[in-house]
């Protein structure tokens, strides 16, 4: 793209000047700045260092914005702005309870993050990035659920903190305390979970149900991965546990022949469904209302959870994977496809910004974590001793891993050295 290419470009006259600038005045600790995270004191600098600092930062925010995308930086939403063509303040203010100036001040500093900008008559348009609201809705509710549940909380977790130091608790965790601090009727007295509180809010869950259609679409979560994540056709018969309308589902049985998949969800998710009918694999999957926090009477080859775990903390992740014990025959196939947390440093740092910025939204929303892989190990396996840890493969540009365990009464864990990591899921 050009306009990479152009604010690399900058960047890089930019970063110049800055160095140029500290090399050319004194500073306290000179040695500092031949370290790899030097340390510089910002009362010592220059005018002209100053200002390249500025030149600087714009231009590193700027590519930032260009190589995320539009989608991945929303932080705000407008759809009263036309996709087409601009709108004046006045008319803009008269859709929202806001007055001109005060929403002139607001979309200028918010067109300094590329989002909407002002032209030359002073009236107000789309960027690329605020378009995203009439061009990708679910990427729109994704944005709104950040706002009005992940920031709202943002400011509890101290109260979490204090109340349920372990994090574990998820009637304390920061959504639960905000929503709350909001409903001083029965929620005060009956703490709610972020299920509780989705139930109650039609509006609100309907946002939810959209933005995880937009967390579907993104590359590192696409369907795509699920097939490529193991050799399915192993199986004669796999229920895909809280596999919800089936969408994995459908992507494993359209590359497997023969595989007869059995998705389970609630019973008022089940009953809303219309399942399609119109492909041979499609017609090789069924629906079946079921509670994972009850025992699993379905007896299969394998049993299927994504994304599912990392929903909830260590206590009622073991509820959900004993209770799928006393469906369980030697050979049955435990298979958890979710993030798997690094080492801290071993992989690039936006990546792993972005893994622990999950991880961290997980405590918030229900007191639920992404784990590592010795902690699903430890988890899984202290649910029941029979089942023996297979391997963790992740699919070329997959953001989760799938996990795999045998059940075999007659075998012992392996060892960690033994453990086959990122293996082809097609090598056998």
């Amino acid at each position: 793209m050009a306009a990479i290419r152009e604010v690399l470009a900058r960047l890089n006259e930019a970063a110049d000047a800055f160095t140029q600038a500290l090399d050319s005045q004194e500073n306290d600790d000179r040695s500092s700045l031949r370290e790899p995270d030097p340390w510089y004191n910002l009362s010592l600098l220059s005018a002209q260092a100053l200002e390249a600092q500025g030149e600087l930062i714009a231009t590193a925010e700027a590519i930032i914005r260009l190589a995320k995308g539009p989608q991945a930086c929303l932080t705000s939403y407008s759809d009263k702005v036309p996709l087409k063509g601009s709108i004046t303040y006045h008319e803009l203010s008269a859709a929202l309870p806001i007055a001109p100036e005060l929403l002139q001040r607001l979309v200028r500093l918010a067109s300094l993050a590329g989002f909407l900008v002002e032209d030359k008559d002073g009236a107000v348009r789309h960027s690329a990035m605020s378009s995203v609201f009439l061009r990708d809705p679910p990427a729109a509710d994704a944005a709104r659920f950040l706002f009005d549940v992940d920031m709202r909380a943002s400011n509890y977790f101290y109260d979490s903190i204090k109340l349920d130091p372990s994090g574990r608790d998820n009637r304390c965790c920061p959504v639960s305390l905000a929503f709350q601090k909001d409903d001083k009727s029965e929620a005060q007295a009956h703490p709610l979970t972020i299920w509780d509180i989705l139930e109650r809010d039609a509006a609100l869950k309907a946002q939810f149900h959209s933005s995880m259609v937009a967390v579907l679409a993104s590359p590192s979560h696409a369907l795509k991965h699920v097939p490529n994540a193991y050799d399915w056709g192993k199986f004669k018969t796999l229920v895909d546990v809280g596999g919800s309308q089936g969408q994995a589902s459908l992507a494993i049985a359209e590359k497997y022949e023969g595989i007869h998949i059995i998705v389970q969800d609630l019973p008022e998710v089940v009953e809303m469904l219309q399942p399609s009918r119109a492909t041979e694999a499609a017609r090789r999957l069924d629906f079946q209302a079921h509670d994972f926090f009850t025992e699993q009477r379905t007896v299969a080859d394998g049993y299927f959870l994504r994304q599912v775990l990392h929903d909830w903390p260590d206590k009622e992740v073991q509820t959900i994977i004993k209770n799928l014990v006393p469906a369980c025959r030697s050979g049955t196939k435990l298979l958890v496809m979710d993030i798997v947390l690094p080492v801290p440093g071993s992989i690039p740092w936006f990546m792993e910004k972005q893994l622990r910025s999950v991880d961290v939204s997980m405590f918030s929303l229900c007191s639920a974590k992404e784990r590592t892989l010795e902690e699903f190990r430890t988890l899984v396996e202290s649910c029941d001793a029979r089942f023996r840890f297979e391997g963790v493969c992740t699919p070329p540009g997959s953001g989760t891993s799938l996990l795999s365990w045998v059940f075999d009464s007659g075998s012992g864990n392996a060892r960690a050295d033994e453990i086959p990591v990122n293996k082809d899921p097609l090598d056998g």
